[in-house]
């Protein structure tokens, strides 16, 4: 009796230390199946665009009930603690990891590691040039830019004569909205006065927009690439009178902004999704059909007419609804 009572035991026993010795032997340990790491650009408290992507994903992670850790350095420019960020995700193994990168070249070392060990990665707001991703969550930031280029010239019926505004010349999405409004206003169609670097400062926006309209009377276009310099633009031409005359047109929704389009300010916004951007960067990291693929988020234009509408406050003011 007791020989049959100890089988059955013994059994289980061997099949536990099949399974072990059977994981063992594979090297590496397999990815945990439902932990999923989102790494943003910041977790600062007061960036408006991030705390919604982050609630995007938190919500996606709710719904589709998978474990989230999310992180992100506190300031956005701070590219040497992503990275540790990410490398302290890595050695977590989880099934995917959602990433937002500052800046590809310094995380270099931590997306070859993430290739060699199979971990999926998905990238969301910023695109990667020289490394492979599994999906890319965004708007489409050239389609923005040739959207900005028909608010500045509706119908082509004067010449624009404008000039970009950036915080980071070597941001890929400033690029690619530069490289939108490029395409749909060729030289010849439009004088392009260039892409001017005013760094972090409003005040350098400032002065730099009292010395274009000074230089060139017949300036009627601004288009800042970045959020950072658009209060110091618009300041400017508020100074000169030429608010009405020259389109100051911005992209994203950050406060000041917002602030500036009510006011009449700034001529428009356009405006991304980072709410769906969070949601689908998650959705995104439990797919399992393969390949590469881009998820695209169609942005909105808003402008003062419209920024009551409905639909537009929802993006302007998404912890609100």
């Amino acid at each position: 009796m007791r020989t049959k009572r100890l089988w059955l035991p013994l059994l289980l026993l061997g099949f536990v230390v099949l399974v072990v010795w059977t994981g063992l032997g594979r090297g590496e340990a397999s990815p945990q199946d439902n932990r999923i790491a989102i790494i943003m650009k910041t977790t600062d408290a007061n960036s408006h665009y991030w705390q919604t992507v982050r609630s995007g994903a938190l919500a996606a992670a709710k719904e589709l009930e998978v474990a989230l850790e999310l992180s992100g350095p506190l300031r956005s420019i701070d590219s040497d603690e992503q990275a540790r960020l990410l490398e302290k995700a890595i050695e977590q193994r989880p099934r995917a990891i959602v990433l937002a990168p500052i800046d590809e070249d310094a995380l270099a070392p931590q997306l070859e590691e993430i290739s060699r060990l199979g971990i999926r990665l998905i990238i969301m707001d910023t695109p990667l040039l020289h490394h492979r991703a599994d999906s890319y969550v965004s708007s489409d930031h050239v389609e923005e830019g040739r959207e900005a280029a028909g608010i500045l010239a509706p119908g082509r019926k004067t010449r624009p004569v404008y000039a970009f505004l950036t915080s980071d010349e070597k941001s890929p999405v400033a690029m690619q909205r530069r490289n939108g409004v490029l395409e749909a206003l060729p030289a010849g169609s439009a004088y392009n006065l260039g892409m001017i670097n005013v760094g972090k400062s409003e005040e350098q926006a400032y002065r730099t927009v009292k010395s274009l309209t000074a230089a060139y009377p017949g300036m009627n276009g601004i288009i800042a690439l970045t959020d950072i310099g658009v209060a110091g633009a618009a300041k400017a031409l508020k100074e000169t009178g030429l608010s009405g005359s020259v389109k100051l047109i911005g992209f994203d929704s950050s406060v000041p902004e917002i602030q500036l389009l009510e006011q009449g300010a700034m001529h428009a916004l356009i405006v991304q999704n980072p709410f769906n951007m969070g949601f689908l960067g998650v959705q995104a990291a439990l797919d399992s059909s393969g390949g590469s693929a881009t998820v695209d988020i169609p942005s909105a234009t808003i402008t003062r007419a419209n920024m009551y509408a409905p639909e537009n406050q929802k993006l302007l003011f998404p912890f609100v609804y």
